[in-house]
């Protein structure tokens, strides 16, 4: 029999933490698992107190996540339609009846979270995992006894700032904002079209922060009245959360004429209610999502054709991943039917397999009539009078090298001009740097970012910390708000002179009467319900959110990778009846000799069965077997346990708290 047949993990608490899949791809740890079967139980408030334990922004993610929870999602691999559970839009259900928004939105629906006073929670270690920027653990070091009350300035109001605002602020320290604009929010404001966010909402929650007395100056740019230095003078530490508020240009001819606008600015001036001027067609340049942003306004300030509304009714195929970049681009071209264009197009090198789209932002977008148009790329703007005519574009013959290197190569004799009044480029941002005018001892990297710390935020100056898009470039909400949080930790840790220790706790419930739903299998994906295509105009915002009962079908698909089926060997005698009975064929009884794995797998067979694994290699009938389990496959159903004659098979829930501890004083 051939050796290392069956390569087998020896799970440890890594292992069990990784399993719950949804969970571990969230920045933030969120346990979507447990909001989700929460909100499957009908159990709403439970499902909010979840999803708002490690996330300030959670009524903020509940709308605009990108939600990488849902790329992980083990759902997809199971079930009629292959679709990861809607963890986003249930996160939006619970929060609408929750959270700051509550009393704005559904008044007597929930009694809301306006306020800096904690609300009951979930039991640690029962109904959800924790981790160590939970709000439970912040207040257990606030707490403690003779600890130090520092000052922090914050420069910018962005999702990064807020949510670094937030947990210093539950830390017991003076927080002071410092926002170059009007009103806060950064990029969740003026980068991100008013029709795909609830700005009311947003407000609420902010609000919800600033109540736990943080002290906000509005438009008070950072650099030349008020610097940097001034601020490390007058603040134990200062943060900076300031966002890419410039676009990136294209190195191509015409790129100075009247008619190029970056998409920044596009929607930035868009949500600032100023009207740009673009003409009729607009040609977006980028695959991302700032391209689609800007496409998608500019049509809704006009009034569609009849071969748009005819696109209308004809949505194009659908697109599978799900990536930040690919919905601002969307975001861009959306944003262009708002301000009066006929005919939006966008380009992007990549193919239709290659774009990184969000599958219900490119619905949204075809459904308004926007053309998208893969494996293009642009060569030169033409211009007349020093006005934007058209554009030139080629084909792509590939994007990557053989080795997945960016390395776009082109189809010679294929250009083609496009005539638009307009072209939106969506390649990217850059940061402002004026804020950082006389910080030399803040090392800046190739990219032009802020070098920092990823565990503690921290600069090459020690009492500066950085994070969001100014540290990492553009990503997803949700890593800003993990930026802040991980700052806060850092900058307590610095103003205390004592490091941050994280123990992690494990916690397991035999569930003796475990069952899944009925028809849990069956369910299927709903499209979230938005407003019809010839309703979304202006400011208007598309999706309207599931309602109670939809939620709690959608949350009934939640396939609990919290749940395990431990076995117990002493009582197993090999009957195969757990086998024959898994629908999903995820159970193996084999021989010994037959596992490979880590240099752990001998010395643990060693122990369990008194003798090393190369004596049993020599048995012409084997003395001994294992069990072995894919735990990919399993959907938890419990038909192995019920089938066992013996109780060898139990089914138990795992949670885990990270809990925060300070390190000894150093010396």
């Amino acid at each position: 029999m051939d050796e290392a047949r069956y390569p087998v993990t020896i799970p440890d608490l890594d292992f069990w933490r990784k399993m719950v899949k949804c969970q571990a791809a969230c920045p933030v740890l969120t346990d979507a698992r447990g909001y989700v079967t929460a909100i499957g139980r009908g159990e709403l408030e439970l499902g909010y107190e979840i999803a708002h334990d490690p996330n300030p922004l959670s009524t903020v993610c509940g709308r605009i996540c990108g939600a990488p929870c849902e790329v992980a999602c083990r759902r997809q691999e199971v079930g009629p339609d292959y679709q990861s559970v809607a963890i986003r839009p249930l996160k939006r259900v619970v929060t609408e009846r929750y959270g700051p928004e509550a009393r704005l939105r559904l008044p007597g629906a929930g009694r809301g979270n306006g306020s800096a006073a904690e609300r009951p929670r979930g039991k640690p270690g029962v109904d959800f995992s924790t981790v160590r920027w939970s709000r439970r653990n912040l207040q257990v070091l606030a707490a403690q006894p003779g600890r130090k009350r520092g000052r922090v300035a914050i420069i910018g109001a962005g999702p990064s700032s807020l949510a670094a605002a937030n947990d210093l602020a539950l830390l017991g320290h003076s927080v002071v904002i410092y926002e170059a604009g009007p009103k806060p929010g950064g990029m969740m404001r003026y980068g991100v079209p008013v029709y795909r966010i609830d700005w009311e909402a947003m407000d609420k929650e902010i609000e919800s922060i600033l109540e736990r007395g943080v002290a906000i100056h509005y438009n008070t740019p950072i650099g030349e009245a008020l610097s940097l230095a001034d601020l490390r003078r007058d603040y134990d530490a200062v943060y900076l959360g300031i966002g890419l508020m410039q676009g990136k240009r294209l190195n191509i001819e015409g790129v100075d004429l009247d008619g190029v606008v970056p998409a920044v600015d596009l929607l930035l001036n868009y949500n600032l209610g100023y009207r740009l001027e673009l003409g009729k067609r607009v040609i977006v340049v980028g695959g991302g999502d700032v391209a689609m942003d800007a496409a998608r306004t500019a049509l809704r300030l006009g009034v569609a054709t009849a071969e748009q509304q005819a696109a209308l009714e004809n949505t194009a195929a659908r697109l599978d991943d799900e990536a930040d970049s690919m919905r601002t681009a969307l975001d861009v071209a959306r944003t262009a039917l708002r301000l009066g264009v006929a005919d939006v197009r966008v380009i992007a090198l990549e193919s239709w397999e290659e774009l990184p789209a969000s599958e219900f932002e490119v619905v949204e977008a075809q459904e308004e009539g926007i053309h998208i148009f893969p494996r293009r790329g642009p060569v030169r703007i033409l211009g007349e009078a020093g006005r934007v005519r058209g554009l030139e574009v080629i084909d792509v013959a590939s994007v990557f090298d053989e080795a997945g290197r960016f390395n776009p190569r082109f189809v010679p004799g294929t250009n083609q001009v496009w005539e638009c009044e307009s072209v939106i480029l969506a390649i990217g941002q850059a940061a402002d740097p004026t804020p950082l005018k006389g910080a030399e001892d803040v090392r800046i990297s190739g990219r032009g970012l802020v070098e920092v710390d990823p565990e503690t935020g921290q600069t090459s100056a020690v009492d500066v910390f950085a994070g969001g898009d100014v540290a990492y470039g553009p990503r997803l909400i949700i890593h800003a708000v993990r930026d802040g949080q991980a700052a806060a930790l850092g900058i307590d840790a610095a103003i205390q002179g004592r490091k941050l220790k994280t123990q992690v706790v494990s916690r397991w419930k035999e569930l003796p009467h475990h069952q899944m739903p009925e028809d849990w299998i069956k369910y299927q994906r709903t499209r979230v319900p938005a407003l019809p295509v010839e309703r979304r105009t202006g400011i208007s915002t598309v999706e309207v959110g599931y309602a109670v009962e939809e939620a709690r079908i959608q949350g009934l698909r939640c396939l609990e990778c919290s749940l395990n089926t431990i076995f117990d060997g002493s009582k197993c005698i090999l009957c195969n009846g757990c086998v024959d009975v898994c629908p999903w064929d995820c159970l193996k009884i084999v021989r010994v000799d037959d596992l490979q794995g880590e240099a752990s797998l001998p010395e643990l067979v060693e122990a369990a069965l008194g003798a090393p694994v190369e004596s049993y290699r020599e048995e012409t009938a084997p003395s001994v077997a294992a069990m072995i389990k894919d735990d990919l496959a399993c959907t938890r159903c419990a038909l192995c346990v019920r089938r066992c004659p013996t109780g060898a098979i139990t089914m138990e829930s795992f949670r885990f708290d990270e809990i925060l501890t300070y390190a000894a004083p150093q010396p």
